[in-house]
């Protein structure tokens, strides 16, 4: 799956994402804090998850975006506002539905619905749909949906602020367990683990994919802390929880031992490899937490290990910016509630990378912009 453009509204708030386009490979969205960088990214993820997922929290958006998979271009629109229906209030807030829905492929139309009529392609006549969940979710079932669906869940939002210092509950890790040890049994890529937690991942990789998947890993990882003797993921029976643990100069460090730049790096090293082929990866301040020679190695794994990726990914930092050609950034500024974006050329900024990234800051600071590094 590729992302290749959204447009954005949110009904309740007024902002507005102009279209922007994204690369194939990596687009770094540049830009100073609260110009909108975040907006964006959570913009594709609502999208692509609320595609796919059912009983998902409507939000009043109004969205088109447009995706590529296996060379087929669709283009999905949507709007969803306050129901009509007898002024519905659930729990003091207002419920919501959708309003319209279009979806083409290569231009040709798949279905379309508003409030009172509906059309589906291969179909006289359709039974009235769920107001509150999508269309595409609706029709998962149907052979038009099944690429589509496939390629819609190929989405991960890497955030790890939020996961690095959760373990697994035993519980839930054996019920896991048991489910990969069935699979185990097709002997299937390892990639079809791809949506597990990076704990789990660990664990499999290290027990059944240890020359093909686990040792990238750890080689990886000791690039980074060459004191790094050993990586595992074991229970904690007191807590009742399965954690990473690490060996270093042969002392073994549980999950809760280990720094927070050193998880994340381990976690970015274990995504980076386990991804399913073809995936849209979401990155928010990529650097957030990581140390000096974290930020340049695992940049440079993020940019050369898996050309099969498609990144959009937001930084303030210098070594991750000046990483990236220029070509591939969209410069992200804020018209009250309008979001816009422009190309470096567009913006009037060279090809070169150290100049670059310093035209843009001194233009910034030229128009009286702050700037936060």
């Amino acid at each position: 799956m590729r992302v290749k453009w959204i447009e954005f509204e949110n009904l309740e708030t007024g902002l507005k994402i102009e279209r922007i386009n994204f690369n194939d490979d990596i687009t770094l969205l540049v830009g100073i804090s609260g110009a909108g960088k975040t907006q964006i990214l959570n913009a594709v993820e609502y999208s692509l998850k609320l595609a796919v997922t059912k009983y998902i929290e409507l939000q009043p958006y109004k969205v088109t975006i447009c995706i590529e998979i296996d060379n087929n271009e669709y283009i999905w629109a949507y709007t969803i506002d306050k129901s009509k229906i007898e002024d519905i209030i659930v729990e003091n807030k207002e419920k919501y539905e959708f309003c319209y829905e279009k979806l083409e492929k290569n231009g040709i139309l798949i279905f379309e619905r508003n409030r009172d009529n509906i059309r589906v392609i291969g179909y006289d006549k359709v039974p009235n749909p769920k107001r509150d969940e999508s269309l595409i979710s609706q029709y998962s079932e149907e052979d038009n949906f099944e690429k589509l669906i496939g390629g819609m869940r190929k989405l991960y939002s890497v955030e790890m602020e939020m996961e690095i210092r959760k373990g697994i509950k035993s519980e839930n890790f054996i019920e896991m367990r048991n489910i990969v040890t069935h699979a185990l049994n097709a002997k299937p890529d390892f990639r079809v683990f791809s949506h597990f937690p990076a704990i789990m991942k660990i664990y499999i990789a290290k027990r059944y994919y240890y020359e093909d998947v686990f040792m990238k890993i750890f080689d990886d990882t000791k690039e980074l802390f060459m004191e790094l003797d050993d990586i595992d993921v074991v229970e904690d029976p007191d807590r009742e929880v399965f954690l990473l643990a690490i060996k270093v100069y042969g002392k073994t460090l549980m999950q809760y031992d280990i720094s927070n730049g050193m998880l994340k790096s381990i976690y970015y090293i274990v995504e980076l490899h386990t991804m399913s082929k073809d995936s849209v990866v979401l990155i928010d301040e990529f650097e957030n937490g990581l140390g000096v020679n974290c930020i340049d190695v695992l940049a440079e794994l993020l940019l050369t290990e898996r050309e099969d990726l498609q990144f959009i990914i937001t930084s303030h930092h210098p070594k991750i910016i000046n990483g990236i050609d220029a070509p591939k950034w969209k410069i992200i500024d804020r018209d009250c509630e309008i979001i816009k974006n422009a190309s470096t050329e567009n913006y009037g900024i060279g090809n070169s990378k150290h100049d670059s990234y310093f035209n843009l800051i001194n233009r910034w600071e030229f128009e009286g912009k702050i700037i936060f590094y």
